[in-house]
């Protein structure tokens, strides 16, 4: 390059270098002959001083004119050497251009030589199965042109025509993955649907390949590992084992956990083993318990590790079993609860104590789990559901008892039991004999013993004294009667675990008065139509709302001493909803009394105000309505007799008599000319009234008093 430079410069004929340097070595030379001379004539200035002046003259005037020559010669090296070099480093910098580009054509060639190559290669990897090599291939290619395109060679038409290719090879290596896997993993599901769910499943198989590097009598199918590995380079193992979870879900787990009487079994076949079920000895049992379950699920998740899942997909943070559980873990894990830890859920405060057992079957499997690498030391949702099991069994036992009180509720009120008398009172179970306690722990003389027996046999003996706040005698439903033994013995067992589990006695404390609360919400409302038709009923619901209000006013005190210090200090008592219970049972009643009312007086209405009661036709209108009425009374005294306390049903039935009467003396006294023959016909009519009406408050005599 040196040479053609200079060979360029040489023929312009303008550049005179070698002149320059000698020019340049002699005025070097002066200039040194100069320096020495001026030393010289400065030290002998003060010996000759004229002589030494006019030398220094002569001397400054050399000078001046060697600073002159240098001075032209600096212009003529910028003036025209300068130009002549800008010239032939343009010239050198165009031909470095033409280098370079001339480089970079052959690095694209050699990028597009190594693409063919492994277009080849992938090509052969793909006839030998080779399929982790085939997608290794794939992904230098995309690497290649992906350095290609950064480069500024996206708009090469070459490059378009590679990523199409690149594409359509892609697609075809996971179109032959999805064949591969779909003859390693093979699901055999029966698909008529008149099969019952047990069926179903007991025909499902599920095939895993156990292909390994040496097995060639299995054409077409390659080894698993090759296979997982491929899959997971191209980005699609993930749906893959997305869907394959699904599906173990689905036809795996699932019935497992809803079908007690079947369970997995692995079966050895050529180069592959199978996932088949079978039916166990047939039982009642509609639910699984857990460690039965937890016991099939694990033998199923070792089949897939052994099998499927224990592959190394070279990414420990990412592993395959790890993959899966992503995948599957939350739905199973909630099935499991749904499905078999909810039906676990004790029901009574004994079983709460054996629970213990089902507690440390899931912590074993848990740590089974982990172990497999399904899990990951996470707090697991079966743990967390285990351990809370007292808010568990809270909550069950008041959904529980709030359903039983419901069915109650919504039973029919019409059998009934007598309250009221110590001989005929249904038993309410003993507080003491529930909580273990006894009566006294204090002996007592026989001082004492005498004096409590004179007080005893003094207060039986007269009846004024005995239990003034005792609920009057009368009928109530037999579902109510169950009802306020169950508030009794939900208390009780409240009672049991306030030691144990506060919070569950406190939920139970209140589950009872939301029972109550439901009861004063359902029953009105369900029983809506036959509390205001049938007077019976309405007589039955007065009395079962006193029923319980009566005993409210001491349901709460009599367990204050054994409830939790919380429901303690906060009042734990039932009496504020004694006046909405009263209000409810007295507003029903009085509505079907104005029912009732209206019907009597409906009745009066036929009798024509009692005017001309000597004609025949008026008569026997007005004695038909009396009778009608009287009728009604008495209709309404032996529904009534029987099941409202005496003084309610005195007060009622008194009350509609009242307003018949009223209605009739207002009418005849309404009455402006009344005749001798009229007024022997009413003197009759009233005559009837006066004899039937007292009959109405004798009291019934019935052949079964224990309806």
């Amino acid at each position: 390059m040196s040479s053609f430079v200079t060979e360029v410069l040489a023929t312009t004929g303008r550049l005179e270098k070698d002149d320059l340097v000698k020019k340049t070595s002699k005025l070097s030379k002066r200039v040194e002959d100069i320096k020495g001379e001026i030393y010289e004539t400065v030290t002998q200035r003060y010996g000759d001083f004229v002589p030494s002046m006019n030398t220094t003259l002569d001397l400054t005037a050399r000078v001046n004119g060697l600073v002159t020559e240098v001075d032209n010669l600096n212009n003529k090296i910028q003036n025209e050497v300068q130009a002549q070099l800008s010239t032939s480093t343009s010239e050198f910098q165009d031909l470095q251009s033409q280098l370079r580009r001339t480089n970079t054509v052959l690095a694209v060639l050699g990028r597009l030589y190594d693409i063919q190559q492994a277009l080849d290669s992938h090509h052969n990897d793909m006839d030998s199965q080779q399929f982790i090599s085939a997608a290794a291939r794939l992904t230098q290619i995309e690497q290649i042109m992906e350095e290609l395109q950064e480069d500024g060679y996206c708009e090469l038409k070459i490059l378009s025509a590679l990523g199409i290719e690149l594409r359509v090879r892609k697609e075809n290596l996971i179109h032959t993955l999805g064949e591969a896997w779909a003859r390693a993993v093979v699901w055999n599901i029966p698909r008529p649907k008149d099969l019952s769910d047990e069926d179903r499943l007991l025909k499902t198989e599920l095939r895993l390949t156990t292909v390994t590097a040496d097995d060639a009598t299995l054409p077409g199918t390659p080894r698993m590992t090759t296979l997982v590995r491929a899959m997971a380079d191209m980005n699609v193992l993930r749906e893959k084992m997305k869907v394959f979870a699904r599906r173990c879900l689905e036809y795996v787990f699932l019935p497992l956990v809803v079908l007690p009487n079947v369970s997995p079994k692995t079966v050895t076949m050529m180069q592959s083993e199978a996932l088949h079920f079978d039916k166990q000895s047939s039982g009642k049992d509609v639910t699984i318990a857990p460690a039965d379950l937890y016991r099939k699920i694990e033998t199923v998740l070792q089949y897939f590790n052994k099998h499927l899942l224990g592959i190394d997909v070279g990414a420990p943070d990412n592993s395959l079993m790890s993959m899966f559980s992503d995948f599957l873990w939350e739905d199973l894990s909630q099935a499991v609860i749904k499905g078999c830890l909810v039906h676990s859920i004790p029901r009574t405060s004994q079983e709460l104590e054996r629970y213990m057992e089902v507690i440390s079957a899931t912590e074993e499997f848990v740590s089974s789990l982990e172990n497999l690498g399904f899990l990951h030391g996470e707090d697991s949702a079966l743990m967390r559901y285990v351990k809370e099991i007292n808010v568990h069994f809270a909550n069950k036992k008041c959904q529980d008892i709030l359903a039983f009180a419901r069915d109650l509720m919504t039973s029919e009120m019409l059998d009934t039991v007598q309250v009221g008398t110590s001989d005929d009172a249904p038993a309410l179970p003993n507080i003491r004999e529930l909580l273990g306690q006894q009566s006294s722990k204090k002996t007592k003389s026989k001082q004492d013993e005498t004096t409590t027996a004179s007080f005893e046999a003094t207060f039986d003996s007269m009846p004024e004294l005995q239990c003034p706040f005792r609920l009057p005698v009368c009928r109530i439903s037999v579902t109510v009667d169950k009802l306020v033994k169950l508030a009794y013995t939900t208390l009780c067992e409240a009672c049991e675990v306030t030691t144990s589990n506060p919070s569950c006695a406190v939920q139970m404390f209140y589950a009872v008065r939301d029972m109550l609360e439901l009861y004063m919400e359902v029953v009105p409302c369900y029983h809506e139509e036959n509390l205001k038709k049938l007077p019976h009923v309405t007589a039955i619901h007065y009395n079962n709302c006193f029923y319980i209000a009566h005993h409210l006013l001491t349901l709460g005190h009599q367990f204050l001493e054994h409830l939790p210090k919380a429901l303690v200090s906060s009042c734990a008592t039932f009496v504020d909803q004694i006046p909405v219970l009263r209000e409810l049972g007295t507003e029903c009643l009085l509505q079907q009394m104005r029912i009732q009312r209206d019907q009597v007086l409906e009745y009066l209405v036929g009798a024509h105000n009692f005017t001309n009661m000597a004609e025949d036709y008026n008569r026997g209108n007005a004695e038909k309505a009396v009778k009608k009425v009287l009728h009604q009374l008495t209709h309404l005294s032996k529904v009534w007799q029987d099941v409202l306390p005496t003084n309610i049903y005195c007060k009622a039935l008194g009350s509609l008599l009242n307003s018949a009467i009223q209605d009739i003396i207002g009418k005849v006294t309404a009455l402006e000319d009344i005749s001798a023959d009229d007024a022997a016909q009413l003197h009759s009519l009233c005559g009837i009234v006066k004899e039937r009406a007292p009959l109405l408050f004798h009291p019934v005599v019935k052949e079964d008093t224990k309806k």
